[in-house]
């Protein structure tokens, strides 16, 4: 190769190396999904999530929805995918402090502060038609649908039965129809806050920990 071959190929390295650095600065900048990539941790993370669990079980009640930007794998494909500050969907079970979800490995429970351990922003929502009966009831029918498989194809408009995603099983519990065939039912968790009401909204993690943590009146989901 002689010398003017190789610097055109220097330059053409850089010129690939900055373009490369630019997308990524505008995918971690103007993506919100990027929001919540990484764990924030330490004592100030601490006090502040366990200030929203105090709230949550404040506010919370049966069969209420806990609607969060959580930290695992799943998590992050959805909010990146979709460019999204929420990514995942919880039935509260505030009597016993647990939180039905469907993970990857299926419809499990999980403790509240793990729930929200595990979450870089979380929301509370009363949905539509919340009373403490009603509540009971969604919760219910949530408990009957325990160990069932995960619906990866649900996600894409291709629901199977007997197996649930996250926002189809928590909107399924209040009377949405199940297993609703084409992207276009596909629902996703940041739908949820706009089909009930908003309670509380951590906002994001970012170590202010408030006893009083306000409720974020978000513009975008």
């Amino acid at each position: 190769m002689d010398c003017g071959t190789k610097v055109i190929s220097m330059k053409f390295n850089r010129f690939c190396s900055a373009g490369l650095g630019l997308v990524m600065v505008f995918l971690f900048n103007g993506c919100v999904g990027f929001q919540g990539f990484i764990k924030k941790t330490g004592p100030e993370y601490e006090a502040e999530v366990q200030a929203w669990q105090r709230v949550i079980e404040q506010r919370g009640g049966d069969g209420m929805w806990l609607v969060n930007r959580g930290y695992r794998t799943g998590d992050n494909i959805v909010a990146i995918a979709t460019c999204s500050a929420l990514s995942h969907v919880g039935i509260l079970d505030a009597e016993n402090g647990v939180v039905i979800e469907s993970l990857w490995n299926g419809n499990v429970t999980n403790s509240l502060a793990n729930f929200v351990d595990m979450s870089h922003r979380v929301v509370l929502v009363q949905p539509k038609g919340w009373t403490p009966e009603t509540g009971r009831e969604a919760l219910a029918k949530a408990r009957g649908e325990m160990e069932k498989k995960y619906d990866f194809s649900g996600l894409i408009g291709l629901p199977s039965t007997n197996r649930w995603y996250c926002s189809e099983l928590a909107s399924w519990c209040w009377g949405r129809e199940a297993n609703r065939f084409g992207p276009w039912n596909v629902i996703h968790p940041r739908r949820l806050p706009k089909m009930g009401t908003v309670l509380f909204d951590s906002g994001p993690r970012d170590g202010k920990s408030d006893e009083r943590v306000p409720t974020h009146n978000a513009a975008a989901w």
